[in-house]
Formats: C-alpha cells, sequence, structure tokens
C-alpha cells in the first residue's frame, strides 16, 4: 500500500493509539483530503488488528467505493449523507470527527450554502447523534479562517480574535466555522459531550485531489505533474505555514488523548512558515531532476478563487498543541517529496485516485 511507509512513523511504539483500539469511529466528509488520509490511517490500523469500527459519512458512494477500492468489508460502512437533514445510526459511536467541509476558496463565489451548511448544520446534526448515542468524543476540523483580520503584531495565538465582516465572500467559510466551535462548545457545556476542536492552517498531503483543488500548493504539484513548471498567479510575498497530512494525524491523536474539552488547539507547521515564492523555490531545489521552471502569470478573470487576505504574513504558534505531546515530524522538503512521490505512484495505477 502507497502510504504504509507514512503510517509506519506513527505507529512504531505510540500510546496514543491504545484508545482507539475497538472503538466505532465515524467520519464525516471521508472523501475530503484530510479525511480521506486519515481514514486510510484507520485502514492501516485495521490491518495491525485494532479492530475499528468505521463509519464513513460521504455525498457520493460511487467516489468512496473509488477511492477505497478493496478497502471496504465489515468493518466499514458507508453512509450517504450531505449533512443537511439529521444523522441516524442504530450503535453507539465511541468517536465522531467531523471533517466534511468544502475548503477550496472556489467554492466561496459558486456555492456559499454548499460551503456554509456542512460546518453549521452538519455539525448541529453531528452533536445531536453524539447526544443521542452517548458518544465519548466530537472532533471538529475548524479553520485558521475563523481568525479574521487580526491587529498588531506576533504570532497566531488561540486566545486572540480579529474581525470579520459577515457580508464579505470569504465569510461562508470563515463565519460557519466560527459556529461550528461555537455549538461544540454549547453542547460540551449544555450536555457534557467531550468535544475537541482543531483550527487547521494550510495542510497538504498526497490525497489532494489535483484535478479540482485550486489552491496554491495543489496547482503548484499538478504543472509539476504536468509539465515541469511552476506557474505563479500572484506576487508570491504572501505567507504560509505549510503542514504535512501526517502531522495532522498525530495532532489528532494528541487532542484526543490529552485535550481538554470545549477548547480550540492551533494545527500548522510553525517550522515551514514560508512565503508561496519560497515554497516554489523549495520545490525547485527538492526536485533538481526535474529541472522544474518558474513562470509568472496572472490569475484568469473568469477564476472563482477567491483569494485570502487575512493572516497572510504571521506566523502561528502551536504552544497549546505542543503541551499535549506534538511536535511536526515532517519538513517542507520531506513532506513535499513524499507528496510528490505519491501522487506519480497513483498515476501509475490502473484506476485514478486509489491508494
Amino acid at each position: 500500500m502507497i502510504l504504509d511507509s507514512d503510517f509506519m512513523e506513527l505507529t512504531d511504539n505510540n500510546p496514543d493509539l491504545e484508545i482507539l483500539r475497538n472503538k466505532t469511529i465515524m467520519i464525516t466528509g471521508a472523501t475530503g483530503m484530510l479525511a480521506r488520509y486519515l481514514t486510510e490511517f484507520f485502514l492501516y490500523l485495521n490491518r495491525l488488528h485494532f479492530h475499528l469500527h468505521l463509519i464513513l459519512i460521504v455525498r457520493n458512494e460511487q467516489k468512496a467505493r473509488r477511492l477505497f477500492n478493496g478497502k471496504l468489508n465489515d468493518q466499514v460502512e458507508l453512509l450517504v449523507s450531505d449533512l443537511t437533514t439529521p444523522l441516524f445510526c442504530n450503535k453507539k459511536v465511541d468517536l465522531l470527527i467531523h471533517a466534511a467541509s468544502l475548503a477550496d476558496p472556489q467554492y466561496y463565489r459558486r456555492k456559499p450554502v454548499d460551503v456554509l451548511l456542512p460546518n453549521t448544520l452538519g455539525t448541529y446534526y453531528c452533536l445531536e447523534l453524539a447526544r443521542r448515542v452517548g458518544t465519548e468524543q466530537v472532533l471538529f476540523f475548524s479553520s485558521a479562517e475563523i481568525y479574521g483580520s487580526l491587529n498588531g503584531e506576533g504570532p497566531i495565538c488561540e486566545n486572540i480574535s480579529g474581525s470579520l465582516d459577515p457580508l464579505d465572500l470569504r465569510s461562508c467559510y470563515s463565519e460557519s466555522k466560527r459556529m461550528g466551535e461555537t455549538l461544540c462548545a454549547a453542547y460540551a457545556r449544555q450536555y457534557g459531550i467531550r468535544t475537541l476542536c482543531l483550527r487547521i492552517f494550510h495542510t497538504y498531503g498526497p490525497t489532494m485531489n489535483l484535478e479540482q483543488d485550486q489552491r496554491v500548493f495543489s496547482e503548484f504539484l499538478r504543472t509539476i505533474l504536468e509539465s515541469n513548471q511552476i506557474v505563479m498567479k500572484s506576487s508570491g510575498q504572501a505567507k504560509r505555514a505549510f503542514c504535512y497530512a501526517l502531522d495532522m494525524v498525530s495532532a489528532c491523536l494528541a487532542v484526543i488523548n490529552r485535550g481538554q474539552s470545549a477548547e480550540a488547539y492551533n494545527l500548522a507547521n510553525d517550522e515551514a512558515f514560508v512565503s508561496i515564492r519560497e515554497l516554489a523555490e523549495t520545490l525547485i531545489r527538492t526536485f533538481p531532476e526535474r529541472r522544474i521552471q518558474l513562470i509568472e502569470a496572472e490569475r484568469d478573470g473568469l477564476s472563482d478563487y477567491v483569494e485570502n487576505q487575512t493572516t497572510t504574513y504571521r506566523t502561528v504558534s502551536t504552544a497549546k498543541l505542543r503541551t499535549l505531546g506534538w511536535y511536526p515530524r515532517i519538513s517542507l522538503e520531506e513532506g513535499f517529496r513524499r507528496t510528490l512521490h505519491f501522487l506519480q505512484q497513483q498515476q501509475k495505477k490502473p484506476t485514478a485516485g486509489q491508494n
């Protein structure tokens, strides 16, 4: 299996894994980039006899069967839902991971209602299910977007908050993620459900959909694979903290084991805080054999992409997450080296998109 080399790093003498053994885990948005990578990790654990029962919430059953081809057995259930109606389950769910979200900015202009509903109504239905069936923990995938426009300088910490214009084009995502966090905290306080929020900054990995994802790291990798070129459609000065998906999984484990209920934790690789131009230069250095060319171009005026104008030049503090024993393992160079390698391996498979 292509991702086994990744997952072996987290399973070697890792006591955080024991909390998962013999559990029933529900994952919403299981075919999305991060949730799919996490699901692949849980499927890997079952090959190590962890006996996880996985309930995968997906919008498109055919797509899910294609992506998880050969891995859907009696330990895995598929439930089709877009999270706009109540969720029903006839068994106890020990851990519910709500990761369903349209995070790609191309949807903010075209499908803002589809963007906000999973983060608001979908979160409500997830929490209602958790309340009914006695779920032990709910982990909500939030976003750095909740910080809005920040004044001052210094790293972004969990105890600060910026302004958001509710009528702004991007607010369908950022405001709905804020409400998702508020719902989690409210259910923790009123019903005693242990809820945890991960505020996820720029995270990438081999489960990206290069054909549809318009975010900068996806576009860079797509053009490298297609033509050994990087096409930069901005000045390249904006900075991001780029985190590899394996570090996201270890963050989930740390928060599930030691996080505080009704709290949020920044997830980012603050050791890989670089500008878009520096990312391009790093990729060129990392793959000298490809002789990558950097091409500067204007973004197509017809593009649906909505650029982030907030949290653009500020680094992020992961001090709170590090108190739980987490730290980023994968460097920028190594993360993109692995991602490109995995994507190349996928291209060689007879059915695209399988791991």
